[in-house]
């Protein structure tokens, strides 16, 4: 039993409609089971949610013992979390437990030439064009790497459609130039079974944070005086 943002706008569901999610997918980027419901329905919850200015989709599901809330802004999903739902499950007790949100697939590639003093955390801000960045980490040397070259930079996305951008384009680095990009393979590393294994171990899980949307920056182009 699903509902969709899309669906509850039209205000002609109910707590039968099993397949209203299916007709949009969208990246989740934070979710949590309220649990038990109790009197809370979808549509009770819906109504909640829709009374509430969203920036992004959302869905409502019934599982076995509560509601599954999903959203793929995690600004939305922090805003419904922290609401109190005493009054629409009949002031019972409940639990909102946050789920780690997980992508069917990450994809990771590596940036070149970055200089070694440039900031990670300027490499990441850089990308704020795309939505669904997990990781940028400055990794060990290549085994092919030439003498005096920067480490690379590892990007990792949940979007095969950013990923193909990336790799397709380079990183953009705001315009002054654009950096050379590559998928990475396992083998490219050095101890790429140690790397292998901390990939495998530590993406793709994570929390909402690591989906938070990058600002674009500030910019100012100054034309010289004729």
């Amino acid at each position: 039993m699903s509902i969709m943002l899309s669906d509850m706008m039209g205000g002609e569901n109910d707590d039968d409609n099993s397949e209203l999610s299916e007709h949009a997918r969208f990246l989740c980027k934070g979710a949590f089971l309220l649990t038990p419901s109790h009197d809370l329905s979808l549509d009770k919850a819906a109504n909640i949610c829709d009374k509430l200015n969203f920036r992004g989709s959302f869905s409502l599901t019934k599982t076995a013992t509560g509601i599954l809330f999903k959203f793929s802004e995690p600004d939305d999903y922090q805003q419904v979390f922290r609401k109190g739902f005493h009054k629409v499950t009949g002031g019972r007790l409940y639990r909102k437990v946050a789920i780690p949100c997980r992508p069917q697939k990450t994809f990771s590639l590596l940036v070149n030439e970055v200089p070694i003093d440039l900031p990670e955390d300027d490499i990441r801000a850089s990308l704020y064009r795309f939505s669904s960045v997990v990781e940028v980490t400055r990794l060990q040397s290549r085994l092919d790497q030439p003498a005096g070259t920067p480490n690379p930079i590892r990007v990792t996305v949940a979007s095969l459609d950013e990923f193909n951008t990336l790799l397709q384009q380079g990183l953009d680095f705001y315009g002054a130039t654009y950096f050379p990009t590559e998928p990475l393979k396992k083998d490219m590393l050095k101890g790429s079974k140690e790397v292998s294994n901390s990939i495998s171990g530590l993406l793709p899980v994570f929390d909402s944070a690591g989906f938070s949307r990058i600002p674009p920056p500030p910019s100012r182009t100054l034309k010289p005086r004729s």
